[in-house]
């Protein structure tokens, strides 16, 4: 969605004109594909959401629901609403909550560093699943792409929170084909993430603040996209 600028025209979201209304931010790196063949990788990330009010407190406080509240979310003290006191921000702000983050990665066989510090702590990594272990280190480096245990293995090294496969062959989009690939993910993630299947128009809802499983069980390819 497009946002009007203080210059008046219109801007995209991670528009750095927009300066302190700026909501995204997005970046890119080179991933490692095939020689002559370049492909990139990208992360959306928004800015760290403002810490809410806690209302109650500040109005035990003196300072009822008012214009009062912008300036404690944005680090300002303000008076009392009799004026005979000033109610400082850390004594009614809420936990800072998190920025999601989504990274989203291209065909690829390996995963450069510059591009792997960006994918870090993601809420959702995209990753490509084209290949299953068996297939051996030689099929990897000659199609240049990768597979599904390594999807795993790299979104459980990162942090992320969830790992999304796609880039099936046509031969893998059976469902125990998927299974498969699921099963061979998880096992290179060890637990550390959530590990689902992707599929084309899937829509994903990442909660404010972001996702936190613990040690949730992990989904099924029957729980994809929830």
């Amino acid at each position: 969605m497009l946002k009007k600028g203080e210059d008046g025209f219109n801007r995209l979201p991670n528009d750095v004109n927009l300066g302190k209304n700026r909501r995204l931010i997005i970046k890119a790196a080179e991933l490692d594909h095939l020689g002559g063949v370049q492909t990139f990788g990208y992360t959306v990330e928004e800015q760290t959401p403002p810490r809410n009010i806690d209302a109650k407190k500040a109005t035990e406080l003196g300072v009822n629901p008012s214009d009062k509240y912008n300036l404690l979310k944005m680090g300002e003290s303000v008076p009392t609403d009799d004026g005979t006191g000033v109610v400082k921000p850390e004594q009614v702000l809420l936990e800072e909550l998190r920025a999601r983050k989504l990274a989203v990665l291209s065909d690829h066989r390996r995963v450069p560093p510059p591009m792997a510090g960006l994918c870090r702590n993601a809420d959702f990594l995209v990753h490509e699943a084209t290949l299953r272990m068996e297939d051996g280190v030689d099929k990897i480096k000659i199609r240049g792409h990768n597979t599904a245990e390594n999807a795993g293995i790299f979104g459980g090294e990162m942090g992320c929170e969830v790992v999304a496969l796609n880039h099936f062959v046509s031969a893998a989009v059976s469902e125990d084909a998927i299974e498969t690939l699921l099963a061979e993910a998880r096992r290179g993630n060890r637990n550390r993430s959530q590990i689902i299947s992707s599929y084309d128009f899937m829509e994903v809802w990442i909660p404010r603040g972001g996702f936190n499983f613990y040690n949730l069980p992990l989904n099924s390819s029957k729980d994809k996209g929830k």
